[in-house]
């Protein structure tokens, strides 16, 4: 890409970076807008290797069983919010995943329907849960212009090829005054910037673009929604995205705490074979934990979290 999708501008700068596997990436980054974006960008024959199935663990389970209960809580936090800002009626959640957040907004009344790109990833949510999920992308589902109450993108925009187009979607796909709710990693927080290549967050080649809080509300604003709430504070992203982004700078093993806190169909690799590593991580996790706590309401006192929500309604 020679100039930046979101402002034109040309000059875009980049540092290098890791697929899992030790995959050469570039990150390049507009200097006009901040917005980055992952060079090259796989494509679709190429993206899908990395989504196996052990992505999404067995059963559509990817972490230990505590940490799953601790994720359903999160959803609750997440559907509040929903709640307070949306009108009621049929919400879409694109990227749905085991479709917890779509399980909770009906319990508050609204009235599910989901997106996912494989019948795997979407598996939970149809077969578990019985919500309604349509399997393929977003311009495929047979949904009506003008029918949903709010249209939510939770960690899921930066994973597709257009985002822009998506956007674009969501305010067909919206009625008049509903409810556009996106989640993204924050590329212009302080997390970001200290850890560099070294970010938990960065995710290539699986994030195609890296949105930072201004370039993020511009695209939003571009197409024709007005932002209405600005969250920089996330308990259930930013204190291990700091903890994680600081151990992977401080030991030769990329993400190796978070394939350990993943259940055992989920896992790159046993544990039992990095038995130095697995040393290091909790000698130095100990400290490092509550000081991810205090770097996370640091970065939120000023307003560059390591990840942003932006809630915005259609005009």
């Amino acid at each position: 890409m020679t100039s930046c999708r979101g402002c034109g501008s040309g000059g875009a700068q980049g540092f290098a970076a890791k697929g899992t596997d030790g995959t050469p990436f570039q990150v390049r980054r507009c200097p006009g807008c901040g917005l980055g974006w992952t060079d090259p960008a796989l494509p679709d024959s190429e993206i899908g290797a990395w989504y196996p199935q052990a992505y999404y663990g067995s059963g559509n389970a990817r972490f230990h069983p505590q940490l799953e209960r601790l994720i359903r809580a999160f959803r609750r936090r997440r559907a509040d919010v929903i709640r307070r800002r949306a009108q009621p009626g049929p919400v879409l959640d694109v990227g749905c995943g085991r479709g917890y957040l779509l399980k909770t907004l009906r319990e508050l009344g609204f009235l599910p329907y989901g997106v996912e790109l494989s019948e795997h990833s979407a598996w939970h949510a149809a077969h578990k849960l019985h919500i309604p999920v349509h399997v393929g992308p977003l311009e495929t589902a047979p949904y009506q212009a003008g029918s949903f109450s709010a249209v939510i993108f939770w960690h899921t925009l930066e994973h597709f090829r257009d985002p822009f187009a998506m956007l674009a979607k969501a305010h067909a796909l919206l009625k008049p005054g509903g409810l556009l709710v996106v989640a993204v990693p924050n590329s212009e927080s302080l997390q970001a910037e200290v850890s560099g290549p070294d970010w938990f967050h960065l995710d290539v080649p699986r994030h195609y673009w890296h949105f930072g809080a201004s370039s993020l509300r511009a695209a939003i604003e571009r197409n024709s929604f007005v932002v209405v709430q600005e969250d920089h504070f996330s308990f259930e992203q930013n204190p291990y995205g700091w903890l994680q982004s600081l151990l992977n700078m401080a030991t030769p093993r990329f993400n190796y705490l978070y394939d350990w806190l993943k259940s055992k169909s989920a896992r790159s690799a046993p544990l039992r074979k990095n038995p130095a590593q697995a040393l290091l991580t909790l000698a130095l996790a100990v400290p490092l934990a509550p000081l991810a706590v205090l770097l996370t309401v640091l970065e939120a006192g000023l307003r560059c979290g390591g990840s942003v929500e932006l809630y915005a309604v259609k005009r």
